[in-house]
C-alpha cells in the first residue's frame, strides 16, 4: 500500500482530501541466507493535473544476490475516476515504463559456456488496471481491483541464444472496510499475484485508530506458505511512517532462521495552495 504504482495504476491520484502524494519505500531481505536482496522505490502522484486526469511518476531499483542482478525502472502513469451512483467510484489507469537490467558475472561460476550477449539491456514495459470503491462513509464498504503488468511481454534474457520474455503479471485485490466507531476503521484485505507458474496469496488486517492528533496503524498479514508479516505505522499532519518485518516460515526457514525481510516506508500528502485574492479598498464617493 506504500507504492501503489506496482499495486494498481488505477489508484494513482486517488487522494480524496489531498492533491499530491509522495511515497518512499526501502526493503532488505534474506540477509541471513546470502547477500541481502534490497529494493527501493519512490513515487509522486498529482491529482487532477489536467482536466479530470491524474498523473504519477515512479522510480524503482532492485538488487539481488551475488551477481548483483539489478533492475532500474522509471514509470509514468495516468488515471481517471468516474462517479457511480454519486457515492461509489470507478477508476481506470495505465502505466508505461522503461526498465534496465544488468548483472555482474565476476562472482558467478558456470558449468558450461554460456552465450551471454551483454551484461545489461533495456526494455519497455506496459500495464493497466481498474479499481472499484464503494461509499467509504457507510459502516461497511468494499474495494475491488484488477491490474495487469508486462502487457507487451518485454525481453528478459542476457543469453542471445535463449530468448525469454517476461510473462504477464496479474494482481487481484479485494478489501472490506468496517467502521467500528468514528475513530476506528478496520480493513481486511486479500491480494493474489500470479505471474507464469508463480502465485502469491496475501491476507491480512489493517486497523486505523484515531487518537487526538495521531492515527495508529498496526497491521498483520500472512503470505501463504511463505511468511507472517507484522507491522506498525503512525500518521500525523499528513505524514505517515510504516515499519514491518517478514517472519519466514517457508521451507527455507532452516537456512533463514525464520528471518525474512525488513521494510520501511514514508508517505506524505498535501493540498494545493489556495490563491489569496487581495481586495483593494475602494472609497465610495458621496453625492450631494
Amino acid at each position: 500500500f506504500a507504492d501503489r504504482m506496482y499495486y494498481n495504476p488505477a489508484l494513482v491520484g486517488s487522494l480524496e482530501n489531498n492533491d499530491y502524494r509522495i511515497s518512499i519505500q526501502r526493503r532488505s531481505q534474506w540477509q541471513s541466507v546470502s547477500v541481502p536482496f534490497s529494493t527501493f522505490s519512490a513515487s509522486f502522484e498529482n491529482k487532477l493535473l489536467y482536466k479530470n486526469f491524474n498523473f504519477g511518476i515512479q522510480f524503482f531499483n532492485d538488487k539481488s544476490g551475488d551477481s548483483k542482478l539489478t533492475l532500474n525502472q522509471i514509470n509514468l502513469s495516468i488515471s481517471r475516476s468516474f462517479n457511480v451512483r454519486k457515492l461509489n467510484t470507478f477508476l481506470v489507469g495505465g502505466i508505461i515504463g522503461l526498465g534496465q537490467k544488468k548483472i555482474d558475472y565476476t562472482n558467478l561460476i558456470f558449468e558450461q559456456n554460456e552465450e551471454l550477449a551483454s551484461n545489461s539491456f533495456l526494455y519497455p514495459d506496459i500495464g493497466c488496471g481498474i479499481y472499484y470503491k464503494t461509499n467509504a462513509h457507510k459502516m461497511f464498504s468494499y474495494n475491488l481491483g484488477i491490474s495487469i503488468y508486462h502487457l507487451n511481454n518485454p525481453l528478459n534474457s542476457f543469453n542471445e541464444n535463449e530468448i525469454e520474455n517476461l510473462p504477464l503479471k496479474n494482481n487481484l485485490s479485494f478489501s472490506v472496510n468496517y467502521k467500528y466507531q468514528e475513530e476506528v476503521l478496520i480493513t481486511s484485505e486479500f491480494l493474489m499475484t500470479n505471474q507464469g507458474p508463480q502465485r502469491e496469496i496475501l491476507v491480512g488486517v489493517n486497523p486505523q485508530i484515531k487518537l487526538n492528533q495521531i492515527i495508529l496503524l498496526p497491521f498483520v498479514y500472512y503470505r501463504i506458505n511463505d511468511a507472517a508479516i507484522l507491522g506498525f505505522g503512525l500518521e500525523k499532519d499528513n505524514i505517515q511512517a510504516n515499519i514491518s518485518y517478514d517472519i519466514n516460515i517457508s521451507d527455507l526457514y532452516p537456512a533463514s532462521n525464520n528471518m525474512g525481510g525488513f521494510e520501511f516506508s514514508i508517505i506524505y500528502l498535501w493540498k494545493k495552495k489556495k490563491k489569496i485574492i487581495n481586495l483593494k479598498e475602494k472609497i465610495c464617493p458621496k453625492y450631494l
